[in-house]
């Protein structure tokens, strides 16, 4: 029997495993491996034999492992409301959720309550779908509904965080074709399908002509071509990578979440962490009671990183530094720095080659320099004609590298790095901005390019005057007097 593909349906969901040696198991799907399934929250009843399930499998506290050939049977207690949606009265909007149909039905408030309470709940996070969009949100697209819980997990995993429940309607402010998401009700990605719903992309490998209508990809921007159904197999024989409406949908909102996942951390998110760490009895926890950091400030701190696409999964590694270095400052920027030269070999990660190398665009040690003697009010565009050369030079060598399929960085000195993220965040959203601090002293930087003054025509002179010291900044200076050693310029 394919367990596989049967556990596949329950990810997230609690189960109980029936196996041989009598032996059942209470948990929640965490993960499906080849030959095993992971439970987590797991708890046992029954009377065991003398083989038990345990024998090829692992049971770790509130954790196991179970193997395949052991199980006997699978049962979940909501099988009936798995992904079943509350299906209004005609003529009403349809609201749909990924949680159980329970949790679905408002209980009729009492007649003492205040009738405007209601009227303050908000959604975390929705999904609302034009008209002829409905079919791909209704209880029968059971597909749809298993591929936006493995959203959730995927960013779970990838970025530490957890989604908040989707909540799901149809709207007819929207066009036929037309979808957006929101957070807390405010809109933040929107989009419309083409003719046919289906889109084929060309990634290199197309050999023919496809008849159809030229379109963008609404999740990364590319060209494609709006396709009808029957047509999907002729793009795909001609090359074309061809993405079904169902399919389009989800993946342009795990993309606009990952985007916007700064803005779904809530206060009560960053209490839960730390709360997970209590449990593991995380001697960070017990260090943070002494701590003068406070929540929001743990809190500002996570934002920024995932602003900046930076994973908290490690959130043990994070507390750990917050709490050291929080006794010295509450500066959420100094905080931020801190945190990044701790993460920085995950940080690195992404931007690594087959030789263990990271590649980058850097600027010259005199450009700088003159961007470090730039106050926040003269770093403008229009303060300063020769930074708005440099955006443009920087914006044209990330577009020219997008061909060589290797993520490459803006690497430049700690003093630095955050100003030029800031610069670079409007333009480049996806580009990120390293220090050398950040990079493992183990790790050489294979440089792309390194941009020089002669190269957006910086004018000569400076705010300085004679041989003065280099502007040395806060961030720095933290680093230094803390005991984070700053590792040598990889040349």
């Amino acid at each position: 029997m394919d367990y596989s593909s049967i556990l596949s349906r329950y990810i997230g969901r609690e189960v109980c495993v029936s196996t041989f040696g009598h032996i059942k198991l209470r948990g929640e799907v965490a993960a499906i491996y080849d030959d095993c399934v992971r439970l987590i929250n797991a708890s046992t009843q029954g009377d065991a034999d003398d083989v038990s399930w345990s024998v090829d499998g692992d049971h770790h506290g509130q954790e196991a492992l179970v193997h395949f050939h052991h199980i006997v049977a699978i049962s979940c207690g909501d099988e009936e409301l798995l992904d079943i949606p509350v299906v209004p009265d005609h003529g009403k909007p349809s609201w749909f959720t990924e949680a159980d149909e329970k949790e679905n039905v408002v209980p009729a408030a009492p007649e003492t309550s205040d009738p405007w309470r209601s009227y303050l709940e908000m959604d975390r996070l929705t999904l609302e779908v034009g008209p002829s969009l409905v079919s791909i949100i209704s209880p029968e697209s059971k597909d749809f509904f298993d591929r936006m819980t493995a959203v959730r997990c995927q960013l779970a995993d990838s970025l530490g965080i957890v989604v908040p429940k989707i909540r799901m309607r149809d709207s007819r402010q929207l066009g036929d074709n037309e979808y957006r998401f929101l957070i807390d009700e405010n809109e933040i990605a929107r989009a419309r399908f083409g003719p046919g719903r289906h889109i084929a992309l060309d990634m290199g490998t197309a050999t023919e002509t496809l008849e159809g209508t030229p379109g963008v990809d609404p999740t990364f921007g590319g060209p494609g071509i709006w396709i009808r159904a029957d047509q999907q197999r002729e793009a795909e024989k001609g090359g074309y990578l061809v993405i079904e409406p169902g399919m389009l949908l989800v993946t342009h909102l795990q993309e606009t979440l990952r985007r916007f996942a700064h803005e779904m951390l809530t206060l009560d998110d960053v209490r839960s962490l730390i709360e997970m760490q209590r449990d593991a009895q995380s001697a960070e926890v017990e260090e943070l009671r002494a701590s003068p950091l406070s929540l929001s400030t743990i809190h500002a701190v996570l934002v920024r990183l995932l602003e900046e696409q930076v994973s908290i999964k490690n959130f043990s590694r994070i507390l750990e530094t917050l709490v050291r270095h929080g006794a010295r400052t509450g500066d959420i920027e100094l905080l931020v720095a801190a945190v990044r030269v701790r993460l920085g070999r995950q940080i690195c990660q992404r931007y690594l080659d087959r030789d263990g190398r990271v590649h980058a665009i850097g600027l010259e040690p005199e450009l700088e320099e003159r961007l470090l003697e730039l106050n926040d009010a003269s770093a403008g565009r229009k303060a300063r004609p020769w930074v708005e050369r440099l955006m443009d030079n920087l914006i044209d060598s990330f577009h020219q590298l997008e061909e060589q399929q290797q993520p490459t960085a803006l690497v430049t000195s700690i003093d630095l790095r955050s100003h030029l993220w800031r610069m670079m965040a409007t333009h480049l959203p996806r580009v990120s901005v390293l220090s050398f601090a950040e990079i493992p002293r183990n790790t050489d930087i294979y440089w792309e390019m390194r941009v020089s003054g002669d190269d957006i025509g910086l004018p000569e002179g400076g705010t300085r005057t004679g041989g003065g010291a280099k502007p040395y900044s806060k961030a720095a200076h933290l680093i230094e007097t803390l005991g984070e050693k700053m590792p040598r310029q990889p040349r």
